[in-house]
């Protein structure tokens, strides 16, 4: 073997490397993407559960009497901060 094919295999053998690094870091950052979309997914699920009782919460409010609402509003207003502090949190985690 001469020099010059010595030196292509063991250059082809260092590109082989790399491919076979590179595949296994884009195996790694799927997983990750994938771990990230399902957490981001249980995320929105609760949000959109804690906005719906909100809406509820809300529905609850014109229909009560008038001296028993402010209680309900209360409720009501404990809910919405809880869903705008997720919104944010999710936003700020997911820029």
């Amino acid at each position: 073997m001469s020099k010059k094919d010595a030196y292509i295999e063991k250059a082809q053998a260092q590109i082989d490397e790399f491919t076979a690094q590179i595949d296994l870091l884009n195996a790694k950052i799927e997983k990750q993407v994938a771990d990230q979309k399902i957490e981001a997914q249980k995320q929105l699920d609760k949000m959109e559960a804690n906005l719906k009782k909100a809406q509820a919460r809300l529905l609850e409010i014109s229909d009560s009497a008038e001296d028993s609402w402010e209680d309900m509003a209360t409720r009501f207003e404990t809910l919405a901060e809880e869903v705008g502090e997720s919104v944010k949190k999710f936003w700020s985690v997911n820029k």
